[in-house]
């Protein structure tokens, strides 16, 4: 039974991220074209999105990279938020050692065509981006990072970290930390990529 619940609350959570949830105008931003056919559950190794800025990501933005930092966060979490700052704080001290951290924003649905995002979810994004003052890249939800991960996130912040490839690296981590935690964190891993 607790199985099954599960799995129902997995599905809403799905549903809630690819429908709109408030105002029905469209953000301008569309919705990726994908080719679902490689994509893997669990890797990071093939996936197209985009990101608030409307430009289209894939895996590449890996490459130049020894790790990467994914953070999957919601407008509505406020310890997601809080933890913002600290991130890219990180994000800017750690980038000349090859190290950057993206963002995923899992709560931007879709607006009622279903052909672009939802305009007043978008901009919320964009708020919390802009007063946080985040520099690092927000990617939307795409079915790919649904595939990938998205459908099994319960709990946010979720943060992974992948490698140069996409391949998650070590444990996922729920919940958010301080500068401090996270950079404990990230020099553990760091060495474990050298």
């Amino acid at each position: 039974m607790k199985k099954i619940l599960s799995l129902i609350f997995a599905v809403l959570l799905i549903v809630s991220c690819f429908t709109a949830c408030g105002g029905n105008t469209d953000s301008g931003i569309k919705i990726p074209e994908e080719d679902l056919s490689e994509v893997q559950y669990g890797s990071f190794s093939k996936f197209t999105a985009v990101d608030l800025d409307g430009k289209t990501v894939t895996e590449d933005i890996f490459k130049d990279k020894k790790l990467t930092m994914i953070n999957i966060w919601g407008t509505f979490c406020g310890p997601c938020i809080n933890e913002m700052p600290d991130l890219n704080r990180l994000h800017q001290e750690y980038a000349d050692k090859g190290f950057q951290i993206i963002g995923i924003v899992c709560d931007v649905g879709l607006s009622a065509s279903g052909e672009y995002y939802d305009a007043s979810l978008y901009n919320d994004a964009l708020d919390v981006v802009e007063m946080t003052g985040v520099t690092y890249k927000n990617l939307l939800p795409s079915y790919s990072l649904d595939r990938i991960k998205l459908r099994e996130v319960y709990s946010i912040p979720e943060t992974v970290f992948v490698d140069e490839n996409g391949n998650v690296i070590g444990e996922s981590y729920i919940g958010s930390r301080n500068y401090e935690n996270w950079k404990a964190i990230i020099d553990s891993m760091m060495d474990s990529v050298s």
